[in-house]
C-alpha cells in the first residue's frame, strides 16, 4: 500500500514541476528562464521524477548507489533553490519579472521544493547515503557558476539586461572577491547542509 501512495505522491511531483515550469516558460521564454538555477534545478526534478515513475510502472527501477547519489542531488538542488530563495533572493528585492507572477514564483521556489523534501522524509529510504555525497552533489553548483560564467563572457545576459542571475553575483556592486566570497559562501552552506542531511540520514536509519 506504501508503495503505491508512493507512486502516486511522485505522479504529482511531476504534475506539479510541470505546472510550475509552464506558468514560468509562459511569463517569459525558455531561453529567458533556463539561464536561472531555479528553472534548472526545477527542470532536473521534473525529468528525474518523470523517470522514477516510467521505471517503476515498467518494474524496472533499480535503487543502487547510483540512485540514491543522483536522487540526493536533485533533492539538495532545490533545496538550495529554496532556502537561498527564501533566506536571500526574497529579502533583497526578488528576482526581476516575478513581481506580478506570484504564482509562478511560488510553485518553483517553494511548493515543488516542499513536496521533494517531504518525498525524502515520508517515502525514501534512509541509510543509503554516504560520506562522500554532499561533495558529489555540490558539482551542480559548480557546474552552475561556470555556466553562468561561459554565458557572460559570451555575451549572454539575464532578464532586466544584467550581467548576473542572482544579486550576490553582481560584479559591479560587489566585485570580483566579493562575488566570489558570496559564492563561497553559499557553497559552504550546501555542502554543510548536505553533510547534516547525510548524518540525520544514517541516524534515522540506525533508530528505524
Amino acid at each position: 500500500m506504501k508503495e503505491k501512495i508512493s507512486l502516486f505522491y511522485k505522479i504529482l511531483i511531476v504534475v506539479m514541476s510541470g505546472i510550475g515550469l509552464y506558468l514560468n516558460f509562459e511569463m517569459s521564454s525558455i531561453s529567458d528562464n533556463i539561464i536561472y538555477f531555479t528553472i534548472q534545478s526545477n527542470l532536473l526534478c521534473f525529468l528525474f521524477y518523470l523517470a522514477i515513475v516510467i521505471l517503476t510502472l515498467i518494474k524496472k527501477l533499480k535503487k543502487n548507489n547510483v540512485y540514491y547519489m543522483f536522487k540526493g542531488m536533485v533533492t539538495m538542488s532545490i533545496t538550495i533553490t529554496m532556502f537561498v530563495y527564501q533566506l536571500l533572493i526574497s529579502t533583497n528585492g526578488g528576482v526581476p519579472g516575478y513581481e506580478n507572477h506570484m504564482l509562478a514564483c511560488n510553485f518553483v521556489h517553494l511548493f515543488v521544493p516542499l513536496m521533494i523534501i517531504f518525498d525524502y522524509i515520508i517515502f525514501g529510504e534512509k541509510g543509503n547515503l554516504k560520506k562522500e555525497y554532499p561533495f558529489i552533489w555540490s558539482l551542480v553548483l559548480i557546474a552552475y557558476i561556470l555556466f553562468d560564467i561561459i554565458y557572460v563572457v559570451l555575451g549572454g545576459t539575464f532578464i532586466g539586461g544584467t550581467t548576473y542571475p542572482y544579486f550576490y553575483m553582481d560584479i559591479e556592486k560587489y566585485g570580483l572577491i566579493g562575488v566570489f566570497i558570496n559564492c563561497l559562501l553559499v557553497y559552504i552552506f550546501f555542502v554543510g547542509y548536505g553533510f547534516i542531511v547525510q548524518v540525520l540520514d544514517n541516524k534515522l536509519s540506525k533508530n528505524s
